[in-house]
């Protein structure tokens, strides 16, 4: 068995790697033409190839000779207009077509819990439209949908809320930090992920990744102070103040996340249920705290 990883020298693309190996899976890489650190991040037995999943003729000589495709390529942060179309959306296209032109069947989509967000920003919108043209390409497709990531190279939203809350000896919450999340320990999500691309159950079905306890944001904020030995305060702010002065787009991400971005995540629950994950992936999570 070959799999293809796109994004595979990112942080979750390489545990990825390292999970596939560990089941006897050759693998190999696909990442931006560029990148320096690859060859150093990735095990030897990695095959790497470079291209950008925007464009098509890049990318194509990877899929020639691969059985799975497992595709992470995305960007999670941007406020720059149609970034998160051209590349979650049109790359997934690509790749997709790549996937066709070389005769491979199986396609393993790594999608996000936002989609589910009952009003979609812009990352959510292109995540979502990924969805449809993985499942109209008339693939063997699976599509997992990660919650909040944590951990040992946990996911971009996690770490900036992680600083955020460990910054100052206060911290404000929109809402009073009430929305509520089941997040899930990087290790967990790999193990996901590569069972959902190689079990034959999975095809054609759509998998939530969350972990086993559910929090509050709140809740979290706490958990995360504890393990860094802090102390913090908690200041709720009234959703209205929030949205006018989009004070947790400065304090989270700066430049590189949107002020409809960065609220989203404490606007809407994201609690799914993973018992069909169990049932068919073997997937048994537990709490990152």
């Amino acid at each position: 068995m070959r799999a293809l990883i796109t994004g595979g020298a990112g942080v979750v693309g390489r545990a990825l790697v390292e999970e596939l190996l560990l089941r006897q899976v050759e693998v190999r890489v696909l990442t931006l033409p560029g990148d320096a650190l690859a060859k150093t991040l990735l095990p030897s037995e990695v095959e790497i190839f470079y291209g950008d999943v925007t464009d098509y003729n890049s990318i194509r000589p990877a899929f020639d000779n691969i059985d799975v495709v497992y595709h992470l390529a995305a960007i999670l942060l941007s406020t720059k207009d149609g970034e998160f179309d051209r590349i979650n959306l049109g790359g997934t296209m690509n790749v997709v077509s790549a996937i066709q032109d070389a005769g491979i069947h199986r396609l393993l989509y790594v999608s996000s819990i936002s989609v589910t967000y009952p009003v979609l920003t812009p990352y959510g919108k292109s995540k979502l439209a990924g969805e449809k043209v993985v499942k109209n390409s008339e693939l063997d497709w699976t599509i997992v949908r990660p919650t909040l990531v944590v951990g040992h190279g946990g996911g971009v939203e996690y770490n900036m809320y992680a600083r955020y809350v460990s910054r100052f000896p206060f911290y404000f919450l929109p809402g009073g930090g009430k929305s509520r999340k089941i997040p899930v320990c990087s290790g967990d999500l790999v193990k996901g992920i590569a069972a959902a691309g190689l079990e034959e159950r999975a095809i054609g079905k759509t998998y939530a990744l969350a972990g086993s306890r559910e929090l509050s944001m709140a809740e979290m904020a706490q958990c995360i102070l504890r393990q860094n030995k802090k102390r913090g305060l908690m200041i709720p702010m009234p959703w209205w103040v929030c949205k006018k002065l989009a004070l947790l787009k400065n304090f989270i991400g700066g430049k590189r996340v949107s002020a409809e971005q960065a609220l989203a995540g404490f606007l809407y629950d994201a609690v799914p249920s993973v018992e069909d994950a169990k049932k068919d992936l073997n997937y048994h999570p537990k709490s990152p705290f």
